[in-house]
């Protein structure tokens, strides 16, 4: 069971977590250490694993929070210091508000300017005898919070998974991992079953025979769908091509959940017995199916059948 990095006693956890002292694995980019711990009045061995690819990929998505709250902070910023107040305490307290808001970042008020300004709003330098009021504007800097991000960063890549068997004798913190991974394959397969897409929720059998046939069915449905997936993950692969996800990036993991998505609205025509024409076909379609293999190809040849 994985544990959630939520919990307090996780967070602890993983900041301290040395990367560099734990274990190499024959897992490739993984390494690993195991702590004993109570939780809920239960003893639990926890395996605290590092991946290197997940340490990359949480590591980017960091960098671009990071990157978009500073351009955030540049425009609070800007409108700060161009704000007129009409009394120090109200532009120091705009200055206290606006450091709370931030997570990546440090904003402090480095002085204070002020400026006469004409009572009537009238544009310009007031003249000598003309009736004036005193404004006050902050000067705000900002920085990054190096000790926020540098303690995010100590958990990157990092994710603790949960054991009642103490003993590694019985069973090493390798294989925990392992067994661990082996379920995120078959939960992420059967994903696809509860899917509204596939109406798995909208079947009903009473007959234990039909029961048993029903998740016959499925269980090949779910082979297929997995072989199917990683054939054209490899050919992506092996080809050096991508296929755009749901947001239109490119990917070379798409799930064949998507593929089936860009498939919708294929038409055959058939005259007879006989298919003459496959239509709505786009240039994605014919990319899925050669890098799928001569056989698919076929299958949407007009010929076919």
């Amino acid at each position: 069971m994985r544990v959630p990095e939520t919990l307090s006693e996780a967070k602890e956890v993983l900041e301290n977590a040395d990367t560099e002292k734990m274990k190499s694995t024959s897992l490739n980019g993984y390494r690993l250490f195991s702590i004993e711990v109570e939780y809920g009045g239960v003893k639990q061995r926890w395996v605290v694993v590092f991946s290197k690819k997940a340490f990359m990929r949480e590591t980017k998505t960091l960098e671009k929070k990071i990157k978009k709250e500073k351009e955030q902070v540049e425009k609070e910023v800007w409108h700060l210091s161009n704000q007129e107040f009409y009394n120090e305490e109200d532009a120091l307290k705009a200055a206290r508000e606006r450091e709370k808001r931030w997570k990546y970042h440090e904003i402090s008020a480095t002085a204070m300017e002020t400026k006469r300004k004409r009572e009537n709003g009238g544009r310009g330098r007031p003249r000598k005898d003309e009736p004036t009021q005193t404004v006050y504007c902050v000067k705000v800097e900002f920085a990054e919070d190096k000790s926020v991000i540098e303690k995010e960063m100590l958990k990157k890549g990092k994710f603790i998974v949960a054991t009642n068997e103490l003993d590694s004798e019985k069973l090493s913190d390798e294989e925990v991992l392992k067994a661990y991974k082996g379920q995120q394959h078959a939960e992420r397969g059967f994903r696809f079953l509860k899917d509204p897409m596939f109406f798995a929720h909208s079947m009903f059998l009473k007959n234990e025979g039909r029961i048993v046939a029903m998740v016959m069915i499925m269980g090949l449905a779910l082979m297929v769908y997995s072989i199917a997936e990683r054939k054209l993950r490899e050919a992506l692969e092996k080809a050096d091509e991508t296929l755009p996800d749901q947001r239109g990036k490119p990917t070379q993991k798409p799930t064949i959940r998507r593929v089936f998505q860009v498939f919708e609205g294929i038409t055959v025509l058939y005259r007879g017995s006989k298919m003459v024409a496959v239509l709505n076909m786009k240039p994605i379609h014919y990319k899925v199916l050669s890098l799928l293999g001569h056989e698919y190809e076929w299958m949407y040849c007009a010929g076919y059948g």
